[in-house]
């Protein structure tokens, strides 16, 4: 387990929106959790993260992106954010084939991968969370994954993941360095949940070319295979210091 000495008996929450194809940052903080609660009901951005992720293409990164459909709803939530009726799906599965269709464990993973993008999710979130969920299993985490409809919860921001952690009875709650913005560690703690920090190293791997940081966790799959578990789970650990989270961040 990740947990040791006098922190052994925290029950560790985390939560974040439902991204495409979302990078190593995103599966080392739900390594260092015991639940992970996903975020469907946040409203909906776009050209963010939400609906797009990058890949290597040559010696540089593209986008790969998930077309929506139009709304004149501007506080629509990512799960009632509807797929477009466009080819994307065959622009993104021969894009990965064609960057990634000679490295060492395409075969192995790409299958899976392409069949979930083929599935016809109607909207972003079901898509999302389904990749999310299967490279979670891949990489064998043992985080319980719950979708934040599923628990009893109210507030908004700060306040809705303090009772989150109450829902899921957890008594500790770790961030990325990106809510420090939000975030009042005071307020987690009159709440009874110990906040904790990512503090995320963004690690270097063997990508065949010049190394491109950043990229979807399916840049690891394809170069690194098995061994994607053993680095997402030691790029980094859990801190009360937000100072050590962000230079943690800043040397990779």
């Amino acid at each position: 387990m990740h947990h040791k000495g006098k922190d052994a008996a925290l029950r560790i929450l985390s939560a974040h929106q439902p991204v495409y194809l979302p990078g190593l940052i995103l599966f080392h903080k739900i390594a260092l959790s015991d639940v992970f609660v996903l975020l469907p009901d946040v409203q909906f951005q776009r050209h963010s993260w939400q609906q797009r992720n990058r890949v290597r293409n040559g010696k540089d990164a593209i986008f790969l992106s998930v077309p929506v459909k139009k709304s004149g709803d501007l506080s629509r939530t990512i799960r009632q954010t509807e797929i477009a009726d466009e080819p994307w799906r065959k622009k993104h599965l021969t894009t990965l084939k064609q960057v990634y269709g000679k490295r060492p464990h395409f075969d192995a993973y790409f299958p899976a991968i392409e069949a979930l993008i083929e599935a016809e999710y109607e909207n972003l979130s079901d898509l999302n969370c389904a990749l999310i969920r299967h490279v979670c299993a891949v990489l064998e985490l043992e985080a319980q994954i719950i979708d934040s409809a599923e628990l009893n919860h109210e507030g908004e921001s700060q306040d809705r993941l303090i009772s989150l952690c109450h829902a899921a009875d957890a008594d500790a709650y770790v961030s990325n360095v990106g809510a420090a913005s939000y975030v009042d560690e005071a307020g987690f703690s009159a709440k009874g949940v110990t906040h904790y920090w990512q503090a995320f190293t963004p690690p270097e791997y063997s990508q065949g070319k010049a190394f491109i940081p950043n990229l979807s966790i399916v840049d690891a799959l394809f170069n690194l295979g098995p061994d994607t578990a053993k680095l997402v789970r030691g790029c980094g650990e859990m801190t009360r210091d937000l100072g050590v989270a962000q230079a943690a961040l800043a040397s990779g």
